[in-house]
């Protein structure tokens, strides 16, 4: 009997140690994402540090999923996390603070006709998903040519400005999915 209470008061001091412990490493890792935000919008990180600043946040982020797949955090496994989340603090005051600058640039119209149409395609895929008109595979496709109409966006504004060109290209891509989603909808193929 007094094995099984020491057990129990075992287990009660433990778990909430380790919940302490894993919300610590959340808090950390939301703690490192505002880091990388304010030196984007500061300007004291480029868009290539940002990214590789992301990439390393993904990476603990990978670490931290696999190490909780099996239910628990072990402490070997919070202990390579935190080594991780310590290195990348580094590299995030590293880059931070170097003498790389992102270029000033004037912030883009919020709703442009190609971000208003954007959203308006993704409105439609997203209507077909819920009423069954658009089958997962469906969907799929489209949310790719969605992404990849998006890259264009992101490549074009990559200079601070869009231009003539750039935009009718986005158009053309555009008028094309908004025909794809136009002909999946309305097709024979209903989601089951």
């Amino acid at each position: 009997m007094k094995f099984k209470l020491t057990m129990i008061a075992l287990i009660f001091a433990v778990v909430p140690s380790l919940a302490v412990a894993q919300s610590r490493i959340d808090q950390r890792q939301e703690n490192q994402q505002k880091r990388i935000d304010q030196g984007v919008k500061s300007g004291q990180l480029t868009d290539k540090e940002a990214a590789r600043l992301e990439k390393g946040q993904q990476r603990i982020q990978k670490m931290e999923d696999k190490a909780k797949a099996d239910g628990k955090v072990t402490p070997e496994e919070r202990r390579r996390i935190e080594r991780a989340q310590d290195r990348e603090s580094k590299r995030i005051q590293r880059e931070s603070h170097d003498k790389q600058t992102a270029a000033k640039q004037p912030p883009a119209r919020p709703s442009s006709r190609i971000d208003q149409r954007q959203e308006n395609q993704q409105k439609r895929i997203d209507q077909g998903v819920k009423s069954g008109q658009l089958t997962d595979k469906e969907a799929a496709r489209l949310q790719k040519g969605q992404q990849r109409i998006q890259k264009m966006e992101d490549k074009a504004r990559a200079d601070g400005k869009v231009t003539p060109e750039e935009r009718r290209r986005i158009e053309r891509a555009q008028d094309r999915e908004s025909k794809r989603i136009q002909r999946e909808t309305h097709d024979k193929q209903r989601a089951k």
